[in-house]
Parts: C-alpha cells; sequence; structure tokens
C-alpha cells in the first residue's frame, strides 16, 4: 500500500560571565535582554545545537537578520533527523528557503477532491475491499488512536491492514498512543528528494549561509550546558573540552541527547519541566539500502507494509524512481526503515538483511527467487524517535523554556502549526529564530505560512458522527467494527 512516513548533555561547571550586565524585562511569555547603557554595540552570537531541518532552519533566520551565529553539528556536515523520509507539506513552507530538488507527490497532479477524500481514493490499497475503506470515513472525527479507531467505526480488517502500520511506521508509535489522525488536507502530500538531502539540500544550504557569515562547527556533540546564576540565563555550551558562550541558544536536537544532558545537569534536573522530560521514551529506528541485482518493477514509490507484527512497523521506497542517479541503472535500490525496532537492534547485518528480503518478498513476489543482494548498508538509530506514549504529550516541551535564552526547536516539540515530520522540525526552526528575534528586539519575524484549516463540511461531518456514535451499540452488525 501507498504511505507516507534530531543532541544538548549537561554537566554544571563554573558559571561563565557573560561579557556585560543586562536588565531583563518582561514582554507577553517573553523576555527581551537590553544592554546596559554604553554597552558594546557588536552583534549578539546565538548558538544553535543540531545541523538538521530544525536547526539550518534557525540559523539561516538569524543569519539574515544579521545575528553572529554558530551551528553545531554532531557530524562532519549537517544531517537529515531520523523520522519520515518523505515531507508533507503545503509545497511552499519550504521551498521559500530552499529550492526542493524534489517531487513524487501522491497527489497534486489529481484532481483535488474535499477532505479526506483524496486521501481516501488515491493512494492504493490493492487487497483491501471498498467496504473496509469506506470506514475511514467517520475517523476524521476524532483526536486518539487505537480507541479512536474503535470508538468510530473502523472495520477490523482497516484497523489492521492500513492504519496499524501507517502509524507505527510515519508517526513513530504504537497506535495505541497516538492523538492526532492528520491525513484529510492537501498539506497530506508529500515530496521526495531526488538523491540524498545532505548532498541536494544541506550542502548547497549550508555554503550559502557560511557565505553570510554562518559559522559551522563540525563533529561536536554538546555534552553540557552552563548557567549564569546572577540572571538566570544560560552561558554556555560545552562540547567536550570546547566552549562556546552566545547570548542565546537554540536546541535543535532529538530528545534524547537531551535527556542525557538533563541527567548531568544539576540545574536542569531540579527546573520542572526539564526534569518532566525523563519521564518520556523513545524508540529504536533501523535503516536498511539494499541494491539487487535486476530491475524489479515496484508498483508504487513509497509503501507502508503490514501483516508481519505487531510491534514494528516497515516502510520502503523505491530509491531507483526517486534518485536521478539511479535513472536507467539495470538494478534495483530499495531503502526500507523499520520503526520501534528495538528487537532487531542486537541482530547482525546479515539477520536484519534476512528479514527486510522477507518482508520484501510478501509483499512484491519479484523479489523472491533469482534476486541477490549485491550491496547493503545498514544503519542503527537507537532511542532516536519520541515515543508517543498515553499520558506523555504533558510532559513534552514547547518552543520557549524557563531559562529566558535557550529556545527549543524539533519535529518532537509542541507546537500549533498543525505540520509534522520534518516540515515540522523546519517550521519549529523558524519558529525558534523568531523568539531570539523577539528576546533581543531586534529584526524582522519570519513569515510561516500556515497549514490549511480544516473544511467546513469537514466540522459538520464531526459534530453529525458524535451524535451517530451514540446510537452505535444499538445496531445489529457491532461485531463488524473494531472491539
Amino acid at each position: 500500500m501507498c504511505g507516507c512516513a534530531a543532541v544538548i548533555a549537561g554537566g554544571l561547571l563554573p558559571p561563565a560571565a557573560l561579557p556585560r550586565r543586562f536588565h531583563r524585562r518582561r514582554r507577553g511569555t517573553s523576555v527581551r535582554v537590553q544592554a546596559s547603557p554604553g554597552g558594546e554595540s557588536q552583534r549578539k552570537k546565538v548558538a544553535v545545537a543540531g545541523a538538521g531541518w530544525a536547526g539550518l532552519a534557525a540559523a539561516h533566520h538569524l543569519v539574515k537578520q544579521g545575528y553572529d551565529v554558530t551551528l553545531l553539528g554532531a557530524e562532519s556536515g549537517p544531517t537529515e533527523e531520523v523520522g519520515l523520509r518523505a515531507n508533507f507539506v503545503n509545497l511552499n513552507v519550504i521551498k521559500t528557503v530552499v529550492n526542493f530538488q524534489v517531487e513524487f507527490p501522491i497527489f497534486h497532479n489529481q484532481p483535488r477532491l474535499p477532505a479526506p477524500f483524496g486521501v481516501f481514493a488515491y493512494p492504493q490499497f490493492p487487497n483491501l475491499p471498498l467496504v473496509d475503506r469506506l470506514t475511514s470515513i467517520p475517523v476524521i472525527a476524532a483526536v486518539t488512536a487505537r480507541e479512536l479507531f474503535k470508538m468510530y467505526g473502523c472495520s477490523q480488517r482497516l484497523y489492521k491492514e492500513v492504519f496499524e502500520p501507517a502509524i507505527q511506521a510515519a508517526l513513530f508509535a504504537p497506535v495505541y498512543s497516538y492523538k492526532l489522525f492528520p491525513y484529510c488536507k492537501e498539506n497530506s502530500d508529500f515530496l521526495l528528494c531526488r538523491g540524498e538531502v545532505e548532498e541536494k539540500i544541506y550542502s548547497p544550504w549550508l555554503k550559502s549561509l557560511e557565505l553570510k557569515g554562518l559559522k559551522f562547527v563540525a563533529n561536536k556533540i554538546p555534552t553540557s550546558m552552563t548557567i549564569d546564576k546572577d540572571n538566570g540565563c544560560i552561558s554556555s555550551i560545552i562540547c567536550g573540552e570546547d566552549i562556546y558562550e552566545a547570548d542565546a541558544f537554540v536546541s535543535a536536537m532529538g530528545l534524547s541527547p537531551l535527556q542525557s544532558i538533563i541527567m548531568n545537569s544539576s540545574f536542569l534536573r531540579s527546573d520542572q519541566e526539564f526534569a518532566n522530560l525523563l519521564r518520556l521514551s523513545t524508540i529504536d529506528v533501523i535503516s536498511v539500502r539494499l541494491w539487487f541485482d535486476k530491475k524489479i518493477t515496484i508498483p508504487n514509490v513509497a509503501n507502508v507494509c503490514s501483516g508481519f507484527d505487531d510491534s514494528s512497523g516497515l516502510t520502503f521506497f523505491d530509491l531507483t524512481s526517486v534518485y536521478d542517479d539511479y535513472y536507467g541503472e539495470p538494478i534495483t535500490i530499495v531503502e526500507a526503515q523499520f520503526y520501534n525496532a528495538s528487537h532487531l537492534l542486537p541482530l547482525s547485518d546479515e539477520h536484519i538483511i534476512s528479514e527486510v528480503s522477507s518482508r520484501l518478498i510478501k509483499c512484491i513476489q519479484d523479489f523472491d527467487g533469482a534476486t541477490a543482494v549485491i550491496q547493503h548498508s545498514v544503519r542503527r538509530a537507537p532511542r532516536s524517535v519520541i515515543n508517543y506514549l498515553p499520558g506523555s504529550y504533558k510532559y513534552i516541551l514547547r518552543g520557549s523554556t524557563s531559562f529566558p535564552n535557550l529556545f527549543l526547536a524539533g519535529d518532537w516539540i509542541v507546537n500549533r502549526h498543525g505540520s509534522f515530520s520534518k516540515e515540522k522540525a523546519y517550521v519549529t526552526g523558524l519558529e525558534a529564530a523568531n523568539r531570539v528575534v523577539d528576546y533581543f528586539g531586534n529584526g524582522d519575524f519570519a513569515k510561516i505560512i500556515a497549514v490549511e484549516g480544516d473544511e467546513p463540511h469537514i466540522e459538520t461531518l464531526r459534530s453529525l458522527n458524535r451524535r451517530a456514535n451514540e446510537l452505535k451499540p444499538q445496531t445489529p452488525f457491532s461485531e463488524f467494527f473494531l472491539q
């Protein structure tokens, strides 16, 4: 079936002195910092930790506004966050900054249908009867996961073959835990980069920012932070033996590295909102790329697989059709991604490749028999994605923190934009940059394109569905629905 599918640590060091004394003043929920009269007029320094979609977005806007920005990357260059490969976009949201060398939307070349019928009609579910697919329509009125599907009348087969694997693979969470259902709008379309994101997008983007004054520091994993006890502001990020001081900080990294910082930092552990992050859990992801020795016809570029087990989700992509470099090659290159893959993480590469191959054969028979794997790569990403367990939402942070000059970005934080995955990471990076601008009172805010709102008939349908749900137990076919 067709489907879709980022680091700061801690140790308390003596507080570093800021170059001048600050006066703080409240303005709404944010705090701006002003230098004392006669203070230095040099540009404000901002350190951005994490060089993925979120970090690059924040750095891009801050450099544009004239800030002195240092971007800390964990690897030799910017690295895409682990997660959903495709980008769900109002196509202009990210294209306003970079020339997306992409395509492969599912819906944009099709006539637009009222929500959710485009998502319902265009993806292909060859083995799922129409009567099962029709039961997806009432789901748009709800806001939880497994109980949502049960409550709003999905068939057992639709749940097992479509919604459960799609949420496990695309949203990185067991289906009983996820709270949102975002597949109702045109914005649920997606794009795939026609090559490696790091090569096609990140590298030229970084070079353009460096020409404008950005300082990129490679192979720096933050291990701690320090605080100025006089004003309650973060004063530096520590990366091993290196100290990076700044006037403001953006953490554009994932949950797991941030938890490591909190564990090693007494002032963060004593802060309730950061201590709450230790209550959250993460899942493991494995990405496998296989080169097969012959050309195999794969009907869909992006696929979500179901029917294997209840714990892990699997997506696979036909890179031969996506990447320009592979066009016309007499081989097949497939990338498969396992989510919630803790049981696979300890296995050898050979065992993992065998597992992927066996699942591909069940999906597409042409992978069986004479097809041989001539090259492979296995990437393990332990604790790389947040696990949205029941009750976890209340512990997840928003973009502003209790430290007035520390801001967060990333696809795991809470915001109200309505996007998710790579687009959400990008949007939260712009939001973090806007918070820095507001904090200093210097510069223009980045314009963030809003996600399309619900259509009137969707709101009406939700209201009607709530009323119909009250009568459902009285229907004679209740055993047909998910129990």
